[in-house]
């Protein structure tokens, strides 16, 4: 592995991914080992992202492995291993030298060689045993090669002290550009004397199921996530624009509640269940047609509150508009073109983001150099200099910028739709209260129950 070379795409992927998500959390990092062999293993949800968000946000160097395919070409090759990536060698991938569909043994054996050497230099190594990205609501059958890896590292290799990190990504909505992205820490596993391949496969599945959102079907998981969402807004104090009113993490242990509250609900406890969701899909019908953000129910609108509100946006404006601005003006086309670009032919969930950080990547860098090179030409090079040094923080901040603007055109309309209409908040927020309290009084019947 390269230091410098991982260190600088480390950078990079940590910048693209806070131009595509809004924000990027991380629960439990405090878990990974510093030091020594590790494997993380971790869900699979959203092909590339998966690895770049695990990648960036893990507190060491992580080698990852890769379908053997990407090393077809020499110069991609040639980088990924200067990146410390490990062929991997899958069946679908490996056709046998004769063409047929049966692979050639000896080439897995080539990974799991190549995996037990990372282990034995006390490297972390990041693999997703499911195998493959999907788009299914709950974690897919855990593929035994973990296991099978981990066991001959011990055993052939001498690895004794190996811990295997479960971790679980879970995207508020993968596919849509500033939204919400977590990744959670689970508890270690050690792989002791008696672990064989199927108990290790099914503790790591155990440990993966704690960190990660699973549902029966997609319909399943929107209706409760939906819920939780708004739940947790409601729950929350009403805080300034800019500030998060609850964080992904929230909603995420919010979602479980919800779900084992409904899985254990019998009896009348169902009906009642039933019609709590419904009147709460009804509320949410009732904001959209209002256009009344949930976040904003509870705001202040008397005068002072809102002259309070219109001084400090204004302030900020004039202070942050600028660079805003700025960072609009360098980054609008390439990033226009990018989005265009990426979206073009998309077949599942899991490609525009991927598409566009990758796109995104070689298109800005590209505009970056036309540009440097224009004002270097135009006004000399210490004024490209300084123009060069400008442009990635105000891409950032014209984002962050861009999304706190529209937290607050959301706020006003709501405070301007209250002024004129209090009752319409008094009425709301009676709703609401109701359905604060009717979530509280059925998790006690069920939890009693």
């Amino acid at each position: 592995m390269n230091p410098l070379a991982y260190d600088l795409l480390r950078r990079l992927a940590r910048i693209a991914l806070g131009w595509y998500y809004g924000r990027v959390e991380a629960v439990g990092l405090e878990r990974v080992p510093r030091e020594g062999a590790v494997f993380l293993a971790g869900n699979h949800p959203n092909a590339l992202m998966d690895a770049l968000v695990i990648g960036v946000l893990a507190p060491r160097r992580v080698r990852m492995l890769a379908k053997s395919t990407l090393f077809a070409n020499p110069v991609a090759a040639a980088l990924l291993r200067g990146l410390g990536v490990i062929p991997l060698f899958r069946a679908r991938d490996v056709a046998a030298p004769d063409g047929s569909a049966a692979p050639d043994p000896s080439r897995n054996a080539q990974s799991f060689h190549a995996v037990s050497t990372a282990l034995a230099e006390r490297s972390a190594v990041l693999i997703f045993p499911e195998g493959t990205s999907h788009d299914a609501p709950q974690l897919a059958p855990l593929r035994t090669g973990l296991a099978r890896m981990a066991l001959e590292a011990r055993d052939t290799h001498g690895v004794r002290d190996l811990v295997i990190v479960p971790l679980g990504l879970v995207f508020e909505q993968k596919e849509a550009p500033r939204s919400r992205v977590l990744l959670q820490v689970g508890h270690p596993i050690v792989p002791d004397d008696v672990s064989t391949v199927t108990t290790l496969t099914a503790d790591v599945e155990r440990a993966l199921r704690a960190v990660t959102l699973n549902f029966a079907s997609a319909d399943e998981a929107a209706r409760i996530t939906t819920l939780a969402h708004a739940l947790a807004v409601l729950l929350a104090p009403v805080r300034p624009v800019g500030d998060d009113e609850h964080t992904l993490a929230d909603v995420v242990r919010l979602t479980r509640r919800i779900a084992r509250a409904a899985q254990r609900a019998a009896g009348p406890t169902v009906a009642r269940v039933a019609a709590f969701e419904e009147r709460f899909r009804d509320f949410l019908a009732r904001l959209d047609a209002e256009a009344v953000a949930i976040e904003d129910l509870g705001i202040d609108v008397s005068t002072t509150a809102g002259t309070r509100f219109a001084v400090r946006e204004s302030v900020l404006a004039l202070l942050l508009g600028p660079v805003g601005l700025w960072g609009r003006l360098n980054h609008w086309l390439p990033i226009t073109i990018t989005r265009q670009l990426a979206l073009r032919g998309v077949r599942t969930r899991d490609e525009p983001a991927m598409r566009s950080v990758v796109l995104g990547l070689g298109i800005v860098l590209a505009f970056y150099a036309l540009q440097i090179s224009l004002v270097a030409a135009l006004a000399g090079g210490w004024w490209a200099v300084a123009y060069a040094l400008t442009l990635i923080p105000s891409a950032g901040h014209d984002l962050r910028y861009g999304d706190r603007t529209r937290r607050a055109r959301a706020r006003m309309r709501t405070y301007g739709r209250f002024r004129r209409d209090p009752w319409l908040q008094r009425a709301l927020l009676a709703e609401a209260d109701w359905l604060r309290h009717e979530a509280g009084a059925l998790e006690r019947a069920i939890d009693e129950g």
